[in-house]
């Protein structure tokens, strides 16, 4: 079945009816040359007999011609040659009366007689005519009846054409259908290649492309389950920390161990919240299909605005951000920008300790725009660099606590710009994150 419900045809049928109906055109086409070429022989041949018989009569003797041939009653039968015989006083003989007009051309004639059309041959020799006919009607029944024997074997020949045909292309598409038979045996859940049944050379793309997807899905998914398996694990704690907090709410003694219990559950609220939030920004841009807004940008404006965005949590840690570069103008979406550099910077200013520095470059190298975001915290072992942009992830190195999204979002969206985001040591002593933007204007 298609897609859309409607029935189509298989690829054998389509295959076979168009081959057969190539050979069916041309078997008849030359069917029918054949049939025609052996009624054309075949009036040749006839034409010869009455050309050979009236030069053989118009040899013999006087009056002997009409009796060599001369037919039963004097009727004409079929194919029976019909003589007539001028001699040189004018006198006439002929097998049949009433059949040869007085005046014959020499030669081959067509003559509408009382038997029918008939063909002539008329011979002479000195004052003496013979003409030998013959029945047009039967000849060319007698014509017929000669091709379409001549022309059963190439019926058959024909027919059994067809039948290879299809028996050709039953066994060439024979790996197409047990490739069908697989996919239809498999089960829904099944996502492991495909085995080759031998396919064709020219059928082998498409299924390298099927076991490409198939990859592509299972990793997904995969992906997907281990992702939703975290975020279960990550969201138990603040719920669990909401409960606890709700309880210690409905046992305080005072209302100012009321107020205590109430403010440490609204921040376990928040960061609920918050990590909530990330997750949705994360799997919005790990399953965005929308095309992208890129528009010319000014960077350093950008930058700026997500440095003040950040500011009241960088001053209560007492942390200075310092912002230094020459880009100009990028072309990008500003949603995907902000999410990069926003979450390099809250993760440099949530994990530095209080006092620390953070510095962001924004500069043009190799005629590409690189950003990069350093800082003097407690950074991250190199063995553990590559696997900080997965979600969940934390290093044991830092003392501060946190979801693990804030690099894997920027991750998500570099890769849906097209960016490259790269993780090493600060030469402040903490963490550079580095991100390499497409081509802009110093």
């Amino acid at each position: 079945m298609r897609v859309g419900g409607k029935p189509g045809w298989s690829l054998t049928r389509r295959l076979v009816c168009l081959l057969m109906l190539i050979l069916l055109v041309i078997a008849t086409l030359q069917i029918g040359f054949v049939y025609r070429a052996l009624l054309k022989e075949a009036d040749e041949v006839f034409d010869a007999q009455l050309k050979q018989a009236a030069q053989a009569l118009v040899l013999t003797a006087p009056t002997q011609s009409t009796a060599l041939v001369s037919p039963e009653a004097g009727k004409a039968e079929e194919l029976d040659l019909l003589i007539r015989e001028r001699g040189s006083s004018g006198e006439l003989h002929s097998t049949v009366d009433g059949v040869f007009p007085e005046q014959v051309p020499l030669g081959f004639a067509d003559l509408h007689t009382s038997l029918g059309e008939i063909r002539v041959f008329t011979a002479r020799r000195a004052d003496r005519d013979v003409s030998v006919g013959q029945r047009l009607a039967a000849r060319r029944e007698l014509a017929r009846e000669i091709a379409f024997s001549a022309l059963w074997p190439l019926l058959f020949l024909a027919v059994a054409g067809l039948l290879l045909l299809y028996l050709i292309v039953r066994s060439v598409l024979a790996p197409v259908t047990e490739l069908e038979r697989q996919i239809g045996r498999r089960d829904p859940g099944s996502l492991t290649p495909i085995v080759d049944p031998g396919l064709p050379l020219e059928m082998s793309p498409l299924l390298v492309a099927t076991n490409g997807l198939l990859e592509r899905l299972s990793k997904a998914l995969e992906h997907q389950r281990r992702f939703l398996a975290d975020a279960a694990h990550e969201l138990r704690t603040p719920i669990a920390a909401i409960g606890l907090q709700n309880t210690l709410v409905a046992r305080a003694d005072s209302d100012q161990e009321r107020q205590l219990a109430l403010e440490a559950q609204g921040a376990g609220i928040r960061r609920a919240s918050a990590l909530v939030d990330q997750l949705m920004r994360l799997s919005r841009l790990e399953t965005a299909d929308a095309p992208l807004q890129v528009a010319e940008l000014d960077l350093m404006s950008e930058i700026l605005g997500l440095v003040d965005l950040h500011r009241p949590e960088s001053e209560a840690k007492h942390i200075s951000i310092d912002l230094t570069g020459t880009a100009g103008s990028v072309h990008a979406d500003a949603g995907l920008l902000s999410a990069v550099i926003g979450n390099l910077m809250g993760n440099a200013v949530r994990h530095c300790p209080p006092g620390s520095k953070v510095v962001i470059e924004a500069a043009v190298r190799d005629a590409s725009i690189v950003v990069t975001v350093d800082d003097n915290g407690p950074g991250i072992p190199e063995g553990d660099l590559p696997a900080m942009l997965r979600p969940f992830h934390r290093s044991a190195a830092s003392g501060t606590p946190g979801s693990g999204l804030g690099l894997a979002i920027a991750q998500a969206a570099c890769e849906r710009a097209g960016w490259t985001l790269n993780l090493s040591r600060s030469p402040l002593g903490g963490l550079r994150a580095s991100v390499q933007l497409g081509t802009g204007n110093a």
